[in-house]
């Protein structure tokens, strides 16, 4: 596969439940949540081969009949990097999707991942399993690993290799503002088929971490919570990838030191 860059694992998620606030009842909140992805030449993963895909905050949510929730939309492709040794040319690759959250056991509580029907009127070998025998970490006997065929349903599951790339991202025209205990954020991403965008913190400009939700489509404006909003001389700044896997920011941005 030296035609091949980057290797990457996806699955297509959505419906992230959310429940009422404890503290603030009116309101509604992400079930917090984890979901990994593996990759293996048998139906048995390793920690090397078990890699973080999303949280359920990335999520787009399910709508909630009694109240207006931000963030509703159908499901998004998620993806993870992986070694280009891990993918295999010759041999069968098994992939997994899994989460060590308890919460996920319930379809009321848990998101979902895509499928496509079937059709069973054509004969097929089957390639694709459910295991409910596992407890938070994929399996590690291939004997049993294979626990429930699913033959009606094929799950959105899969493997994107990606050519070098000289693609190219620019981000700019970042603004800002607070509106009472929160805080807005805007930029705007140009570049050839941009699939996220994201906002970045920093204490002194060199080391960042997202703070924001990620969006996948213009215009790229982002609500923080009270809690993520910066402290004014910390720094803010806009990210965004393309589906090959190139990703930029923008130049930092400083909240001024009268901005409270």
């Amino acid at each position: 596969m030296g035609e091949f860059s980057h290797a990457y694992i996806g699955a297509k998620i959505g419906r992230a439940k959310t429940r009422p606030n404890p503290n603030k009842p009116w309101q509604r909140e992400i079930i917090p949540g984890k979901i990994y992805m593996g990759i293996s030449q048998t139906a048995a993963f390793t920690a090397q081969q078990s890699f973080f895909l999303a949280e359920t905050r990335d999520l787009p949510l399910e709508p909630a009949l009694d109240t207006q929730i931000e963030g509703v939309g159908a499901g998004e492709w998620f993806w993870a990097e992986v070694p280009m040794a891990q993918v295999s040319s010759s041999r069968p690759n098994y992939l997994i999707i899994w989460s060590p959250t308890d919460a996920f056991v319930k379809t009321s509580s848990s998101p979902v991942l895509a499928a496509a029907a079937v059709d069973d009127g054509q004969p097929r070998e089957t390639r694709a399993w459910n295991n409910r025998s596992i407890t938070g970490v994929p399996p590690r006997n291939p004997g049993t690993a294979l626990e429930t065929p699913i033959n009606s349903i094929s799950p959105a599951l899969a493997i994107k290799l990606v050519p070098p790339s000289s693609s190219e991202i620019s981000v700019s025209e970042f603004l800002f503002e607070r509106t009472g205990k929160k805080c807005l954020a805007r930029f705007s991403a140009w570049g050839e088929n941009i699939d996220a965008a994201w906002v970045e913190h920093s204490r002194d400009g060199l080391d960042w971490e997202r703070v924001s939700r990620v969006l996948r489509r213009q215009p790229f404006d982002f609500t923080l919570p009270a809690d993520r909003c910066p402290a004014p001389g910390d720094y803010l700044r806009g990210a965004a990838r393309d589906v090959l896997g190139t990703t930029a920011a923008g130049d930092p941005f400083q909240i001024p030191y009268g901005a409270q």
